[in-house]
């Protein structure tokens, strides 16, 4: 069984919340985009629109004409670059680590640890 499901990470952009999968077509197209997801956190990192929108438009499985990816832009600039970087950045992290436990998995493993640790 695949551990690579760990639902979706939201982005909200204005009033559209994007959710990103955590699909091997993701990743497969991040790469493709920037040469590996490491190389894509990079440029994420430097609060770029355009690669906002690429990371959105490949976890979303969105498939734009160029008029509604610069629409797209249009929306992650309004919204704030600042904003919607974060959970990219988490989404990124996600995917060059699939096999790890989600944030529910690790909340389950720390309170079954804490009861425990009482006993």
């Amino acid at each position: 069984m695949s551990k690579t499901d760990h639902g979706a990470t939201e982005v909200i952009v204005g009033a559209e919340t994007y959710s990103l999968a955590f699909t091997l077509k993701a990743v497969k197209n991040i790469e493709r985009r920037f040469g590996g997801l490491s190389p894509a956190l990079q440029e994420v990192q430097k609060l770029s629109l355009n690669v906002a929108a690429s990371i959105i438009a490949a976890g979303a499985n969105l498939t734009l004409k160029p008029k509604e990816f610069e629409a797209l832009e249009e929306e992650i600039y309004e919204h704030g670059i600042g904003e919607v970087t974060p959970p990219l950045i988490q989404y990124l992290l996600a995917l060059l680590n699939p096999a790890a436990k989600s944030e529910e998995e690790l909340a389950k493993d720390a309170e079954e640890g804490s009861g425990k640790a009482k006993k």
